[in-house]
């Protein structure tokens, strides 16, 4: 006799998979310090990622923050395997609403009462003016037409995407030195280096002493 599951059996299989989205019932959490922002990775609008409504990988509709990841798995930062969830007393509102064997409310907020950058950080902290110059020179809005079009980008598409590269990186590493910014800064701030973005839609990445080169898979 098979016994229905109702409750968590706390086997860490939610926690591995990710960090959850951050909603603005997490905001409170944040500004406290008990959700610290260097746990925090940006994952910003026009990124692809796994999209639990349809199950495929696909541009993400509106700016998300998560929890970030750790390991190849990139299992939830705040997931221990031997003590479980470290945070749990804190634990962000997505994971309060996950239920394994019944996902109804979860996949109800999935892109929706998101929290952006925006809505986290101080309205006078420098670093907003910063953000908003970095998403004008160096946007991911076109990833997914660059999914569904690797093969056949045009030479001019394929050197536009590999001056926004490089771009990216200078910019990056400005606001590093101006800003003492660490790594896990920088995923907040800015989220993922764009050549990142652009190896999950075939492009291959050559590092020269001229600078970054991008190959494309015909």
């Amino acid at each position: 006799m098979t016994t229905e599951q109702t409750a968590c059996q706390k086997c860490g299989n939610c926690c591995k998979q990710g960090g959850p989205a951050l909603h603005g019932q997490d905001l409170a959490r944040i500004k406290s310090g008990k959700i610290p922002v260097s746990s925090l990775i940006t994952i910003r609008k026009g990124e692809l990622a796994s999209n639990p409504l349809t199950g495929k990988i696909q541009p993400v509709a509106v700016e998300l923050v998560k929890i970030t990841g750790t390991g190849r798995q990139w299992a939830c930062c705040c997931y221990d395997a031997e003590s479980g969830c470290t945070v749990y007393a804190d634990r962000p509102y997505a994971c309060r609403l996950l239920k394994c064997w019944d996902t109804r409310e979860i996949l109800a907020v999935v892109e929706k009462y998101t929290l952006s950058r925006f809505d986290i950080l101080e309205k006078g902290d420098p670093l907003v003016a910063v953000i908003k110059d970095h998403e004008r020179i160096c946007p991911c809005d076109d990833l997914g037409f660059v999914q569904s079009n690797s093969g056949l980008l045009s030479e001019e598409q394929k050197n536009e995407l590999e001056k926004r590269v490089r771009a990216d990186l200078r910019f990056r590493n400005r606001a590093i030195a101006d800003f003492q910014l660490n790594v896990r800064a920088e995923l907040f701030y800015f989220g993922r280096p764009l050549f990142q973005l652009l190896q999950q839609v075939g492009a291959r990445i050559f590092e020269t002493p001229a600078g970054i080169h991008l190959g494309w898979d015909k």
